[in-house]
């Protein structure tokens, strides 16, 4: 009788304590879920997204609270990184585009110098670019951590013109460049591209 007794109470402990690892299980994820330093809400702060007029990026950097500082410039650094990648596969698109149209007798030299001409301007402005939104930081996690975001944008509408004015300035490419009809076709090139769709 006493081992009935035993086993009854030993069953009752093991389901007290399973009902109770549950509760707080479930209250651990709540708190989890409620400590989030944005609320319920998964949406980036600060972010920039592709419009019809803008590239846009936003660059995240996670670190010590204490630093801070560098971590808003990395976070800068990882937007400009994003943005430059977008720019210049639009910027090939464009040149693939535009010299398509203006047929094959062109040359792979002038195709090779537009790309790289425009490349080095899109590398100079990016470099240039400074926080449209942020910095913003989350709260301190339980390591000491937080994490900086950084929202950047650029013209779309002046990047193409830039890079057109750049090109056209060139000797070599004067004889064969179609100004107006490139600068067209960068412009529409940037519009239509949107990553985030």
């Amino acid at each position: 009788m006493n081992k009935i007794y035993a086993m009854a109470a030993i069953a009752a402990t093991m389901m007290f304590a399973s009902c109770s690892a549950t509760k707080n299980a479930t209250t651990t994820a709540n708190n989890t879920r409620s400590a989030s330093p944005f609320g319920d809400v998964y949406e980036v702060p600060a972010a920039e997204n592709d419009t019809d007029e803008y590239f846009g990026a936003t660059g995240i950097a996670s670190g010590p609270k204490a630093r801070m500082g560098e971590l808003q410039l990395m976070a800068l650094t990882n937007a400009q990184n994003i943005i430059r990648q977008k720019m210049q596969h639009a910027y090939k698109g464009a040149v693939d585009d535009y010299m398509s149209s203006i047929g094959n007798n062109a040359g792979t030299d002038i195709e090779a110098k537009i790309e790289r001409g425009g490349t080095q301007l899109i590398d100079v402005v990016v470099n240039d670019t400074q926080a449209s939104k942020g910095p913003m930081f989350s709260a301190v996690d339980e390591k000491g951590n937080v994490t900086c975001f950084i929202g950047i944008r650029i013209s779309k509408k002046m990047m193409a013109d830039k890079i057109a004015d750049y090109v056209s300035e060139d000797e070599e490419l004067k004889i064969r460049f179609k100004e107006d009809q490139f600068r067209e076709r960068m412009k529409e090139s940037f519009k239509e591209f949107k990553e985030n769709k």
